[in-house]
């Protein structure tokens, strides 16, 4: 193992970078797993924030002082303008801001200190201020995102009524699920929602049709299609 390699792995397991070192495999995973079909963007989120937000605030930052009072995260998370979009998003752009200026703090700052009070003291106030700066430049990123996921024409959506798609993930469920929807193009990943999962439940590779759009929840809710369920052969 060379030496520079020594270096850069004692560094990004030095507090307070490994914080974000786990953030960043923790992140990683995620996108792996979801590649595969084994989760949904909507796994990873703080319930129906983003779509209620998203349906009260309208895209518009001006309006969140109109809001209702919220606190804890999710009002930290308005006070940075980070809603809109799935929160792996968010997650995945402050551990990777959060993990280069960090490490770039370990490297040239934090590895002359020692391993005492003032080391972990110092520490974690580059961690605090860190996250704090990671946070503000990801709600820059996602901001023009945000503003045009919301500036999609409703009737797209309403479009793809009765049209037949295949599930990518392994279950669907009245709280989770994905399919592809072949558009001619490169092909659309949709949310989709079975709500009678216990008579028909479906699995990855089956053909549903999208009956309706449920706009709160930015998903589709679907059925089997009949004509891939009468062509199965039987046993």
């Amino acid at each position: 193992m060379s030496e520079a390699f020594t270096i850069f792995i004692t560094r990004i397991s030095s507090y307070p970078t490994i914080v974000f070192t786990g953030l960043v495999m923790f992140v990683t995973l995620y996108w792996l797993v979801s590649l595969i079909g084994l989760a949904d963007m909507d796994t990873v989120d703080i319930g129906d924030f983003n779509a209620d937000l998203g349906a009260d605030v309208g895209g518009d930052v001006s309006n969140v002082g109109h809001q209702t009072s919220v606190g804890g995260f999710t009002g930290i998370l308005l006070k940075f303008g980070l809603y809109g979009v799935p929160l792996i998003v968010i997650l995945s752009s402050i551990s990777l801001i959060g993990w280069l200026l960090s490490y770039l703090y370990t490297s040239f700052l934090h590895q002359w200190m020692s391993s005492g009070i003032l080391y972990y003291a110092f520490g974690t106030g580059a961690l605090i201020l860190v996250l704090v700066i990671s946070m503000w430049l990801t709600g820059i990123i996602i901001s023009p995102i945000r503003k045009n996921i919301a500036k999609i024409p409703k009737r797209n959506a309403s479009s793809n009524i009765g049209k037949v798609a295949t599930v990518r993930t392994l279950t669907v469920t009245d709280k989770h699920g994905e399919a592809e929807l072949n558009d001619g193009g490169a092909g659309l990943i949709l949310k989709i929602r079975q709500l009678d999962e216990l008579q028909h439940p479906l699995k990855q590779g089956d053909k549903v049709v999208l009956v309706e759009y449920i706009q709160e929840l930015n998903a589709y809710r679907v059925i089997p299609n009949q004509d891939s369920q009468d062509n199965k052969p039987s046993i």
